[in-house]
């Protein structure tokens, strides 16, 4: 009888769990986005290299520009932010922000960075759907080690901020029902905002070096736990001289935040015909066809058959070590060499260094790192760093 009552129990408070967030979505018109500005106070993210601004400047501009543009076109749009000044929100305390303004939209600005300075492009990320649940040992190990080598995973300390044990049960429940409903919605979102910026940013002074890397899916933590469609941003490669040059301009900023904020704006729309009924999307072409997002699947070989991958979606590394084990920064297998990247083959984890879009741009690390590795060498990687064959 007493397990009978608790099972009852539990039901009834997860039952009234969902009431506050859901009934009360549900119900109201108003339309509420989340404006997250990555990183922050002590967290500067991607430090400036011959410029001043550290990804966290970056990011609180246009986050700040993005607001002011939808605060001023749509007075009735609460905008609520993770921060609006040089401070350090950590992950839980973002996604509780979210949760609590009840928003409808959760939008992360970020800046890349890559071990070679070639690397660069805007890239924008939903959470990816496959989880923990259901998965064998070996594979629920090897998401978890996605999850530690995700800078964006990272609290100010560099400690990895765990999904299971830094996360109230209340969220874990909330977010867990309502995942795969707003990953329809986050892609939506996705597709608006990052197709606006690759078109905005072919109309500035920087357009014969855009590149456009897609739309992908990514175990980030802000956006497994923000209960609602959530997307996150990659603006640009801080390591790149050029794309550094151009985050830290006027025309940089103004033209990402008009894109981010058009896109957002698409995203209302469609909002508001779903709340009259209409399923159809706001604008005249249907998302569907527009590019689909990038299944992340870094730990399995190209099958033989595979079609041959688009030259946009082709980069090079340097591979220099292969390990049987995960190598964590300082180790001594790696001789000081970092950041790094890897891939699995099999049961053996493959190591790389650098990424750029051709091997020559690599020829110059190449020849430093054969001092440490002699067996270095160049191969072909799609986006992820998985090696094409």
């Amino acid at each position: 009888m007493n397990r009978f009552i608790q099972y009852l129990f539990i039901l009834a408070a997860c039952f009234a769990l969902f009431m506050p967030f859901d009934a009360a979505a549900a119900d109201r018109s108003q339309f509420v986005v989340v404006l997250d500005a990555g990183h922050g106070g002590g967290d500067t993210g991607t430090s400036h290299r011959k410029l001043k601004k550290d990804e966290k400047v970056i990011a609180l501009d246009v986050v700040k520009r993005v607001g002011r543009l939808i605060e001023n076109k749509y007075p009735d749009v609460k905008v609520v932010y993770t921060r609006k000044k040089d401070t350090y929100p950590s992950l839980p305390e973002r996604t509780r922000i979210a949760k609590e303004a009840q928003g409808d939209l959760f939008v992360s600005i970020h800046v890349n960075a890559a071990p070679t300075s070639a690397a660069r492009g805007v890239e924008t990320y939903i959470f990816g759907v496959t989880g923990l649940k259901g998965k064998s040992a070996d594979e629920q190990k090897r998401i978890r080690e996605r999850m530690e080598n995700e800078i964006e995973n990272l609290d100010i300390s560099g400690r990895y901020v765990d999904f299971d044990r830094d996360m109230d049960l209340e969220t874990k429940i909330l977010c867990q029902a309502q995942r795969e409903k707003n990953n329809i919605h986050s892609e939506e979102v996705a597709k608006y905002v990052h197709n606006s910026i690759i078109s905005g940013l072919k109309r500035t002074s920087y357009k014969n070096s855009v590149i456009d890397r897609g739309v992908k899916e990514k175990n980030i933590f802000v956006l497994c736990y923000s209960p609602m469609p959530a997307i996150l941003v990659e603006l640009g490669y801080m390591s790149n001289p050029a794309e550094e040059r151009f985050l830290n301009t006027e025309e940089a900023m103004v033209a990402y935040s008009k894109a981010i904020f058009a896109g957002i704006e698409k995203y209302k729309a469609a909002w508001a015909k779903r709340k009259l009924g209409d399923k159809a999307p706001a604008d005249e072409t249907p998302v569907a066809e527009e590019k689909p997002v990038a299944e992340e699947k870094p730990e399995r070989q190209e099958p033989a058959d595979k079609p041959a991958a688009k030259a946009s979606d082709v980069f090079y590394r340097i591979q220099f070590l292969s390990s049987d084990r995960l190598l964590k920064k300082g180790n001594r297998d790696l001789k000081g060499l970092w950041p790094v990247s890897h891939y699995r083959d099999g049961k053996v984890y493959r190591y790389t260094y650098g990424e750029a879009k051709s091997s020559r741009e690599l020829n110059a690390d190449l020849k430093r790192i054969k001092k440490l590795f002699s067996d270095a060498f160049i191969i072909k990687t799609d986006a992820d760093g998985n090696r094409i064959r």
